[in-house]
């Protein structure tokens, strides 16, 4: 099925409610499709991680304008109450901290506290399914992943185009039933497959330096430092690189496996070799 097929059998009238919207999506086989290509894509990138893990190179350039890369991540353990300490003494815990309602684990003293800082809430939409919708989205299909390197490249590519089309269409829906006057009164709504539900997403705060004693307590209690923020501090010499190591201890060094466009790593070295610079001008001005 092609994907202006599916745009027009599902967006076509975007004045419609919600259940007609998400009817539309999944009888035109439109999710389905996004899951049969979310599963394959997985299957796939398995595939080139299999051929590649015996290697001892950590970048390969695989074919199809791809290349895949091992690359080693720090794992740390973190005491946060005597970072966010840290912070306070050098006068940059508010600025520093970030705060959301998930880390004040439905303490309801302390949603009451920090109510008046949150920032505007945001939504999404969760669908659930019933049989009816189960079988729909049901696939048979299992990926077929016993391939060459060079096939397996092809394949990706070719994926990564189908998803990238039939997600663009999912997250405009999505964009769209967030939006839905029905939605937002009722909060959830069945359908002929299933259910959606308006479920907001765990409130930010935003603090001044005005914060009061208890909420600086909680601040340092609850708080997860905002570590670009820590970077820019450290780069300016106010955070100690020495004093901020104190705080955290190393676990494990995971090797995550990733598989990009060769235009997309450029444009990545590109940032950070410019952000780096950018750090280097300021350290010697």
């Amino acid at each position: 099925m092609s994907c202006s097929h599916i745009k027009s059998k599902t967006l076509s009238s975007n004045r419609g409610d919600a259940k007609q919207l998400m009817e539309a999506f999944i009888a035109s086989g439109a999710y389905k499709r996004l899951k049969e290509l979310e599963r394959e894509g997985k299957a796939l990138r398995d595939r080139v991680r299999c051929c590649l893990s015996s290697g001892e190179s950590r970048r390969y350039e695989i074919g199809s304008h791809l290349v895949a890369k091992f690359i080693p991540k720090k794992i740390y353990q973190y005491d946060y109450t005597g970072l966010n300490e840290y912070l306070y003494n050098l006068g940059l815990l508010q600025r520093l901290t970030i705060l959301t309602s998930r880390n004040l684990n439905k303490d309801q003293q302390l949603l009451d506290l920090f109510e008046p800082y949150h920032l505007t809430p945001e939504y999404y939409v969760k669908p659930s399914f019933n049989r009816a919708g189960q079988e729909l989205i049901k696939s048979e299909q299992t990926p077929e992943v016993n391939l060459t390197l060079n096939d397996a490249a092809i394949r990706i590519s070719r994926n990564r185009s189908h998803l990238k089309a039939v997600k663009a269409e999912y997250d405009k829906l999505k964009d769209e039933l967030a939006r839905s006057s029905q939605l937002a009164v009722e909060k959830k709504v069945t359908y002929k497959y299933g259910s959606l539900s308006l479920l907001r997403k765990p409130l930010r705060y935003r603090f001044t330096h005005r914060s009061n004693q208890r909420m600086i307590h909680a601040l340092i209690e609850f708080g997860k430092p905002d570590f670009d923020g820590i970077e820019h501090y450290m780069f300016k010499g106010i955070i100690k690189k020495s004093e901020f190591e104190a705080f955290r201890k190393l676990k494990d060094i995971r090797l995550d496996f990733v598989i990009l466009d060769l235009d997309d790593e450029a444009k990545m070295q590109n940032y950070f070799h410019r952000k780096r610079a950018r750090h280097l001008l300021f350290l010697n001005e």
